[in-house]
This record gives C-alpha cells, sequence and structure tokens, in this order.
C-alpha cells in the first residue's frame, strides 16, 4: 500500500500545477478571454495549495499542543 502524502506534498505538488498551467498561457495575439481564463485556473490551484498548507501548519500545531510543546 502506498504512503498517504502530507499536506505539505500535496501543497507543492499542487503549486507545480498551478506554475505548470501559467507557463502554458499561450503568448502573442491570444484572445483575452482564454488568458483570463487560464489566470483563473491557475489562481484556484493556488489557493487549493494555500489551503493544504494551512492544514499542514494546523496538523503540525495539533501534534506539537498534544504533546505540550506549545
Amino acid at each position: 500500500m502506498a504512503a498517504v502524502p502530507s499536506y505539505r506534498e500535496l501543497a507543492a505538488r499542487t503549486l507545480g500545477q498551478a506554475a505548470a498551467d501559467l507557463n502554458a498561457i499561450p503568448e502573442g495575439r491570444v484572445v483575452t478571454a482564454e488568458v483570463q481564463a487560464r489566470a483563473t485556473k491557475a489562481q484556484a490551484i493556488a489557493t487549493v495549495a494555500a489551503a493544504q498548507a494551512l492544514l499542514e501548519i494546523g496538523d503540525i500545531l495539533r501534534e506539537h499542543l498534544n504533546r505540550g510543546d506549545a
């Protein structure tokens, strides 16, 4: 059985996907709506990555609180 990735790993992969989407935006004479749609998609993906990073932070804080480190 494969190991479950951490939120940190998921966030890194998700940010990589957002970066790839941004890099795939065509240049030159392109319909503005297409560029806006792709940029909006990349922003949504980056927002998911931010949420995953916050979940990672929450897990770490919870772990430290349960151990009495905080």
